[in-house]
């Protein structure tokens, strides 16, 4: 069974961690990590997590997840 880049960013952030471009490019290849939320976003819904965005030390935006 192959894991997707999805369900790579999607495990990750449900451990409670948080990411931000530069470091979904450099773990998991993800060129447009907005994208990929707004694709997974359903299905973290799904499973009882809303999405959040915070700002980083250096400015940039950061995803992670809450539960409901």
């Amino acid at each position: 069974m192959t894991t997707t880049k999805q369900d790579r960013v999607m495990n990750y952030l449900m451990r409670g961690k948080t990411l931000s471009q530069d470091s979904a490019y450099t773990m998991f290849e993800v060129g447009n990590l907005r994208a990929t939320i707004s694709d997974i976003k359903p299905e973290l819904k799904a499973n009882g997590f809303n999405v959040i965005t915070k700002v980083g030390r250096n400015g940039e935006t950061r995803y992670g997840v809450v539960s409901k």
